[in-house]
């Protein structure tokens, strides 16, 4: 016997909503993000300087790059590092996601993104996404692992080398950058 109650709390004046256990089930069933299956990671050390997040010498696996600049935080606090030669270096950029619901919020509008792939960054769930389809291909990818329920690490690169063994396989490199942060994010505790 399922039983189930109503309550008029909900955002539609009049509308009925589920409650007790049939409101987690359903709750559960209409999640789309995976879990996480780790402990949730701290952010706050990054998001107060985000430029911190990758080690110089991490940062060098990924060609030469200019100083640092902390950007506008439309998202969360960031920070990108230009590649040193703007026609053939890498650029690399780093966000701590704060205002975007996590990574259900993300699954929640992956029809808008044109590449969207599933994938898992240091036992963490993660998600390729970009708006172009064939951005990925063409050197350009983003990386967002879920690190915490409301709080993502975004790893964004731009290949601008075509000659660059990686350039077609973006998300190779994005995703590199973003096991890095994971693990640094590990090692800040």
């Amino acid at each position: 016997m399922v039983l189930f109650t109503a309550s008029c709390g909900g955002s539609t004046a009049g509308t009925p909503r589920a409650t007790g256990s049939s409101a987690s089930t359903a709750a559960t069933t209409s999640r789309l993000a995976p879990l996480l299956a780790q402990p949730p990671l701290d952010t706050s050390r990054f998001e107060a300087d985000p430029c911190q997040a990758l080690r110089p010498e991490q940062l060098a696996q990924f060609g030469k790059h200019d100083p640092s600049k902390k950007r506008d935080p439309v998202t969360g606090p960031n920070c990108a590092w230009s590649g040193a030669d703007a026609l053939t270096d890498t650029t690399v950029a780093i966000i701590i996601n704060t205002k975007s619901g996590g990574l259900e919020g993300i699954y929640q509008r992956r029809e808008g993104y044109g590449h969207f792939q599933p994938t898992t960054i240091a036992g963490y769930p993660a998600v390729q996404a970009i708006d172009s389809r064939d951005a990925p291909k063409q050197g350009d990818c983003r990386t967002l692992v879920g690190v915490a329920e409301e709080r993502l690490i975004i790893a964004h690169t731009n290949i601008r080398d075509r000659k660059n063994p990686d350039y077609t396989s973006a998300c190779k490199v994005s995703d590199q950058v973003a096991a890095l942060v994971v693990e640094n994010l590990k090692g800040a505790k």
